[in-house]
């Protein structure tokens, strides 16, 4: 063993002193096949940690926040307190760092009558309904208008409770209750002697209605639709839900609510799986407790928007990476093609000598092996810096534009893995070549200066035959598929399958390996037609060729790579940037899109009036059904000037076999029915609202405090 390390030693600094040249440009490959495989490693572990930011940071603030509610629990104050205690210890066993606080809320059901009559009756039965609820840290999120906070501890009774409450602005507008009123919530129809009696101390409204506090929305100062009943919402202190109205009414039922505020910032791309098994578990843990408990969070659902984008954003880098490789391996094998031919002498007398293939394989490739742990070492670090300064900007922009901050990448594990794997390829086709020198005695090294031969090993025996019939499966199989990915049965995501992801590369590789069986032949017919009727120089030049046409094929191949992973890099760069242009713009929708509760139809007319602005229309999207006899199909109804919306929306000519001017055009108002007759009553031109008498009867005794819904049908173009 020694002897033949020895004797390694001897060869490796021989070579290097004769063949330098070529022994650097297998070094050359080596390090690029580790600096690509170790850059896609980094790139793709920065592209995750942006898209993780810019997936969590552009949501709206308070959608990612996880809300546990436990419906129809009973108000006793025991319940409720086991109930809080299992909630915040399986927060903190499941979510940890994550949750960064947590809110408690409590609201009665939906049933409960509301009535203004101190007389204890039952109430209506289209009587809108009472909600007391309470909120930790209301009181710091909102401010009071008029009035003062609950101050006074309730009381408790045979007749049932007398608590202080205070509503929301939009409540004492729709209902008219203003300050000092009192009102009376039944809990139990058939008991209508046991109430909640409620004073009006306060009225109030959010300080920041979109402040993450309210979990999206702050719904309780407002009058609320729960299916055909409107509830009214009455803010009470938590000492008076749980300890007054919970005691003297603990059968009553009621929904427990935890608000658990979510750190984005903790979440990174490694710990998306863990996250998301998290929000599992916290459900999972809370039903074991107590069932028809629910986790309600956009947070799971943005992780899955986020893997599914990942995976498709990964394909790119995944693809345009293995033609690189193949090109690298490819320009590899032909380099020790070449070191073979240099080296015939020196392996046909090691060979004579009595040297085993094992043996004369170990000494060719100890130069490549110690070359190649010199590129695992150095490979990552130019990997990093050439994806820390030419790969990064871009997404330290997406990172600042969404709030996240610049995007780091750090020299890690995976990116010295990655290299080992690429050194591991190349030593592996610089091996495969030494294996076929080594069987080559000096007997065959001198028939083959003498009569090289006119085709490779690999066209020799028609190996190439089966490797075009696997390239052909391949893209078969791809074009089945339309694309680089497959649906997962099992996780119902995108998965990027490895077969259709080699598809180009191979399709490289087939077309190397045709122009490699077609160059030799063509190269053989020009020699024939030079000798025949070429000048002399011609024939001179193309009877060396015409020889030994296996390397220059080889050669020609090793360009035509070369060029096609050019101008696929740069065409595929400019498509992939449309792409996402595109559907940017198909997210927006046009140049500028103006949203918000308070838009109304006539902002469109101001903004057209600018003169910056070429068209402006309003947009309604709503939902609707189509009525078909006694039956009816849901459908999306989209509202919007056709003329303005052929000048301000966004249009691919994809979309549709004619340009949207001339869509547009089709959609034109039907002036009147065709039988002359009109279904109603005519609105005259310039009318923008539409009065209706409406005569009350016996409303007026009835105990109605919600408003009255009067239903018209319109009919326009």
């Amino acid at each position: 063993m020694i002897q033949l390390f020895r004797l390694s030693l001897w060869l490796m600094r021989r070579r290097l002193r004769r063949g330098w040249g070529l022994t650097a440009v297998a070094a050359l490959g080596i390090l690029s096949a580790v600096t690509l495989l170790g850059a896609a490693a980094l790139y793709s572990q920065a592209l995750a940690e942006a898209g993780v930011r810019h997936a969590l940071f552009s949501q709206p603030a308070g959608s990612l926040h996880v809300q546990a509610l436990a419906q129809n629990r009973p108000l006793g104050p025991e319940d409720y307190d086991r109930l809080r205690g299992i909630v915040a210890a399986a927060a903190r066993q499941r979510l940890g760092d994550l949750a960064a606080g947590q809110e408690r809320f409590g609201q009665t059901r939906s049933g409960m009558g509301l009535s203004t009559d101190p007389a204890p009756r039952p109430p209506s039965p289209g009587a809108p309904a009472g909600r007391p609820f309470f909120m930790t840290g209301f009181a710091e999120h909102s401010r009071i208008l008029e009035g003062r906070w609950p101050q006074r501890t309730g009381t408790a009774g045979p007749g049932g409770v007398d608590l202080d409450a205070v509503i929301g602005r939009r409540v004492a507008r729709d209902l008219g209750y203003s300050l000092g009123d009192r009102v009376y919530i039944t809990p139990f129809r058939g008991s209508p002697a046991e109430r909640i009696a409620l004073n009006i101390v306060g009225i109030a409204e959010p300080v920041n209605p979109r402040d993450e506090y309210w979990m999206g929305y702050p719904s309780q100062f407002s009058v609320q639709n729960v299916g055909e009943t409107q509830v009214v919402p009455f803010y009470v202190t938590e000492n008076d839900f749980r300890q007054i109205m919970g005691r003297r009414f603990p059968t009553a039922a009621g929904d427990f609510g935890f608000n658990i505020f979510v750190d984005p910032a903790q979440i990174t791309a490694g710990e998306v799986d863990a996250t998301q098994g998290a929000l599992d578990g916290l459900e999972t843990d809370l039903n074991k407790e107590y069932p028809r408990t629910f986790v309600f969070s956009r947070l799971g659902l943005t992780l899955r928007e986020f893997q599914r984008d990942l995976t498709l954003a990964r394909v790119p880098v995944y693809v345009f990476i293995s033609l690189a490789v193949i090109v690298t391996l490819y320009f590899l094998a032909l380099t020790g093609g070449m070191l073979g031919r240099s080296q015939a002498g020196e392996i046909g007398l090691l060979r004579g000598r009595g040297a085993g293939i094992a043996q004369v394989c170990g000494g060719l490739l100890l130069a490549e092996a110690l070359l190649a742990l010199a590129a695992v070492a150095v490979g990552p670090l130019l990997a990093w810096l050439a994806v820390r300064y030419l790969l990064l900007p871009a997404l330290w922009d997406a990172g600042d534009a969404t709030g996240g901050g610049p995007v780091a990448v750090a020299l890690s594990g995976d990116a010295f893995w990655m290299g080992a794997a690429g050194a591991a390829l190349a030593v592996a086709v610089l091996a495969a070549s030494a294996a076929g020198r080594a069987r080559t005695g000096m007997a065959d090294a001198l028939a083959s200066r003498s009569r090289p031969p006119t085709v490779s090993f690999f066209h020799r025996y028609y190996l190439d035959v089966p490797a075009l019939m696997a390239v052909a499966l391949v893209w078969w199989q791809f074009r089945e598929r339309d694309g680089f990915v497959s649906r997962a049965l099992a996780s119902r995501g995108l998965e990027a399958d490895p077969s259709l992801i080699l598809a180009p590369a191979l399709g490289l590789l087939a077309a190397a390996l045709v122009l490699m069986r077609a160059l030799p032949l063509l190269v053989r017919l020009a020699a024939w037609l030079g000798m025949r009727w070429g000048p002399g120089w011609a024939a001179v030049s193309l009877a060396p060729l015409a020889r030994d046409p296996a390397q220059p094929a080889s050669l020609a191949a090793l360009l035509m790579l070369a060029a096609a992973l050019g101008v696929f890099g740069a065409v595929f760069q400019s498509t992939l940037a449309r792409s996402q242009s595109d559907q940017a713009k198909y997210r927006v929708g046009g140049e500028v899109v103006v949203a918000g509760p308070g838009v109304s139809a006539a902002l469109a007319g101001r903004l057209a009036a600018m003169p910056e602005v070429q068209a402006a229309t309003p947009v309604l999207r709503d939902s609707a059904r189509l009525a078909q006899g006694h039956s009816e199909t849901p459908a999306l109804l989209i509202a919007a000037d056709p003329e303005a919306m052929a000048q301000a929306a966004w249009f691919r000519a994809d979309f549709a076999d004619a340009p949207l001017p001339e869509l547009a055009a089709r959609i034109r108002p039907n002036d009147a029915d065709p039988s002359g007759q009109q279904p109603g009553p005519s609105i005259p031109p310039g009318a923008d609202r539409i009065g209706v008498w409406l005569e009350p009867g016996d409303l007026a005794t009835r105990e109605l405090q919600a408003a009255i819904n009067v239903w018209a049908r319109l009919t326009d173009g």
